[in-house]
């Protein structure tokens, strides 16, 4: 099976999460249960009202990253039943909503994540040169 969008979600910091069941048939009855969680963040938006940066800094990590960065999460449970494929499903997703949600809410969360992408990403390429 491929993924297929169940949910799309606006959260409060003005971003939008996308919520897929990526659930497959490993063997028998047996499912993998796979929930991803993407979340495009736009570069200039996420870093525009950051007092801190000058548009000449945004500009620097927006050539570095791009206009957007995904943010993206898997959580997979193996080896389950066919018949609690669903409940299973239903749990994970419960768990994400209860565990992450609120973290990924935040208003700094967007800008917060282009930065680590950013260090991350000329660190990266720092190795390199």
């Amino acid at each position: 099976m491929k993924e297929k969008l169940i949910k799309t979600m606006d959260l409060k910091n003005g971003m939008t999460l996308n919520f897929y069941d990526a659930s497959r048939p490993i063997v028998g009855d047996r499912w993998l249960i796979s929930l991803i969680v993407r979340m495009e963040i736009p570069v200039v938006e996420a870093l525009i009202n950051d007092e801190g940066k000058s548009m000449d800094s945004v500009g620097e990590i927006k050539k570095v990253l791009g206009g957007k960065v995904l943010f993206e999460q898997k959580r997979d449970r193996v080896f389950v039943g066919e018949s609690e494929k669903q409940t299973v499903f239903e749990e994970v997703y419960n768990f994400f909503i209860d565990s992450v949600l609120g973290y990924l809410s935040n208003n700094a969360f967007p800008k917060r994540y282009v930065l680590k992408n950013y260090r991350e990403k000329v660190e990266r390429e720092s190795w390199y040169h």
